[in-house]
């Protein structure tokens, strides 16, 4: 049977990840394939070897295509924060008399705004409301049906460097790919794992990966705010390697031992097996040096909330996703601790992929999909 799904591309600071998959029943998916394939990453808008990223996205598409029978003519490619240019603006159209909204006209609304967005050196590639405004100043999720003189809203767009999708059009080109579509992944993970009552609140998304942090700040479908980090659970197998002579093996094999709970006056040790036996390493010790770079990172999460979500501080919502952090012991509890606020761990609810680190691909086939459906 042909395939009549999508296939996602999505670029984390570490891996890349292709996924072909299809509706389920009950709005599921079902996944047909999947190839993960490591790369040397990216740091500050600059990925540290091209050709590395195009021999990993060469091999892991020849494996998808080996599954589903041929390469897809059409994917989409998760933007990675620190390549996405985010603006908020509002705008609102006249609809002569009241009458009731069609689709078309919220579809007028949000491309009136996108040709005033478009900058040098970037492409817009998305969009999506934080809210929809009437002609009586009410704020509705869906204005479709609703009678009005007028529509207007707080829209997101989001931009993406053009360095960024002519390097991706160009590999995947390679491929016989031609249509690609770009997704800010921040987007996609808010409408996949956040529920619509969720995001009727501020709602911060804290990702963690390898090497790099994206923090979203969600609202509506819109995202007021977002920035990127270079922290991740690379940092501290570095930090591991660093402190205590291990091999980059070794250093990972420490880290995910890892428990904030344990007290720091405690005797307690990590014990870890290398190719020379056993090795323990005092808890105080370890944890010390996690916790400092940790914190680090939660100063810069402090400062992104009091710059960008002040003035509802004491009802934000705080999730943490991404293979970066989520897996250690603790963590959610300390953070919710040096926070303040509640923190809770994202992850997909998808049969064997329940887990946080593939939450970004996952969310992207969620977002995929349904926008083949809507097409």
């Amino acid at each position: 049977m042909a395939f009549k799904g999508v296939t996602v591309l999505d670029i984390g600071s570490y891996a890349i990840s292709v996924l072909a998959g299809e509706r389920g029943v009950n709005n599921t998916f079902s996944v047909k394939g999947q190839a993960v394939k490591h790369y040397e990453g990216f740091a500050e808008g600059k990925f540290f070897d091209e050709h590395d990223l195009e021999t990993a996205i060469g091999e892991a598409l020849n494996e998808i295509a080996d599954v589903i029978g041929g390469v897809s003519p059409e994917i989409y490619v998760s933007v990675p924060g620190v390549f996405v240019d985010l603006e908020n603006k509002k705008y609102k159209i006249s609809l002569g008399k009241p009458r009731k909204i069609r689709q078309k006209d919220v579809d007028c609304l949000l491309n009136e705004g996108k040709l005033k967005v478009e900058s040098e050196g970037f492409e817009v590639i998305g969009c999506s409301e934080i809210y929809f405004a009437l002609d009586d100043n009410r704020r509705v999720v869906n204005p479709v049906g609703v009678v009005s003189s007028l529509l207007g809203g707080a829209i997101t767009y989001y931009s993406c460097d053009k360095k960024f999708t002519s390097l991706l059009r160009r590999i995947l080109l390679k491929h016989k790919i031609k249509d690609v579509k770009f997704v800010f992944v921040g987007q996609a993970e808010g409408e996949y794992l956040l529920k619509r009552e969720e995001r009727e609140f501020p709602s911060l998304i804290i990702d963690v990966g390898y090497i790099t942090s994206e923090l979203t700040l969600h609202l509506g479908n819109g995202i007021l705010a977002e920035c990127c980090e270079d922290f991740g659970g690379g940092y501290l197998t570095f930090y591991m390697l660093r402190d205590f002579g291990l091999s980059v093996k070794d250093a990972e094999s420490l880290k995910r031992e890892i428990n904030f709970a344990h007290s720091l006056s405690s005797n307690s040790v990590y014990t870890i097996f290398t190719d020379d036996g056993e090795v323990q390493f005092p808890c105080e010790t370890v944890n010390e040096i996690a916790l400092d770079a940790v914190d680090s990172f939660v100063g810069l999460i402090s400062d992104f909330i009091e710059e960008n979500a002040s003035p509802f501080a004491e009802n934000l919502r705080i999730y943490l996703t991404g293979g970066g952090l989520s897996y250690l012991r603790g963590v959610k509890s300390h953070l919710s601790a040096r926070l303040g606020l509640p923190v809770e761990i994202l992850a997909p609810k998808v049969p064997m992929h329940n887990k946080p680190d593939e939450s970004s691909t996952f969310a992207m086939l969620n977002f995929a999909l349904k926008d083949k459906e809507n097409r």
